[in-house]
């Protein structure tokens, strides 16, 4: 990677969120659709015939309770984990090899999904890598490891615009806990107070950067209220100047 050009942000770090705020979450009809289909197809050939529903409500049940505790407190469960608990709902054994097997079309299902850039991305990330900031994608994930993440990121071209990249998977915690954001400083080189995260969510972007000790620009494109101090852009084509305000 080469150095960010000297600018107004050279002694910056810009943290970014993933999705939601440079690429869309997709058609998550499509993802949940898919996970269903394919862990039913495998069930059946491991000599589970379930009722039915029984798989789609076990899915969907864990997937809704593990992003709700990973916003609210930070925890980081492992995917392996989260089948297991899949099973477990649909009172199944916890089989290895079944367990191996349900790993490929869950931690794969997001594909399905298609997520697209949000208008501007591009733009916005060069232009504050040509202000002298370095850029570092900092993501939670949860049924989507970092292997599959960083697939997505070729897939957007987006690879190339960071300095580095940091995922809960890899961290073991997540937004909006504070080693997340130590993460990010630790693998910029610099302070927390020296960090700029820009993000959509007010729980794990916002509130966790600032109580983190960093500055935070709200991704804002639905007009959500805004905590005082805290700048926010409805566009991605605003990020360099609300980066540049925030830092001044």
């Amino acid at each position: 990677m080469t150095p960010a050009a000297a600018g107004p942000l050279e002694s910056w770090v810009v943290s970014v969120d993933l999705w939601g705020t440079l690429i869309t979450y997709g058609d998550r009809d499509a993802e949940a659709a898919w996970r269903i289909r394919e862990f039913e197809t495998v069930l059946t050939e491991f000599g589970h015939d379930l009722p039915d529903g029984q798989v789609r409500e076990a899915i969907l049940t864990v997937r809704a309770e593990t992003q709700q505790r990973q916003r609210m407190t930070g925890e980081q469960p492992p995917v392996r984990g989260q089948v297991e608990q899949m099973l477990t709902a649909m009172r199944l054994p916890l089989d290895k090899r079944l367990v191996d097997t349900l790993l490929v079309p869950h931690t794969h299902a997001v594909l399905r999904a298609c997520p697209d850039l949000i208008p501007g991305a591009h733009t916005a990330l060069w232009a504050l890598r040509q202000a002298g900031a370095r850029l570092v994608l900092t993501s939670n994930t949860l049924a989507t490891p970092a292997s599959v993440s960083r697939l997505i990121l070729d897939d957007h071209d987006l690879t190339a615009v960071f300095d580095e990249t940091v995922f809960s998977s890899d961290v073991g915690l997540a937004k909006p806990r504070r080693e997340m954001f130590v993460a990010v400083a630790t693998a910029a080189g610099t302070d927390l107070d020296r960090v700029v995260h820009v993000g959509n969510s007010l729980t794990t972007d916002i509130h966790g950067a600032l109580n983190a000790g960093c500055r935070a620009v709200l991704f804002n494109p639905r007009g959500k209220p805004c905590p005082a101090g805290v700048r926010a852009i409805t566009s991605l084509d605003q990020m360099r100047d609300a980066v540049l305000a925030t830092c001044s």
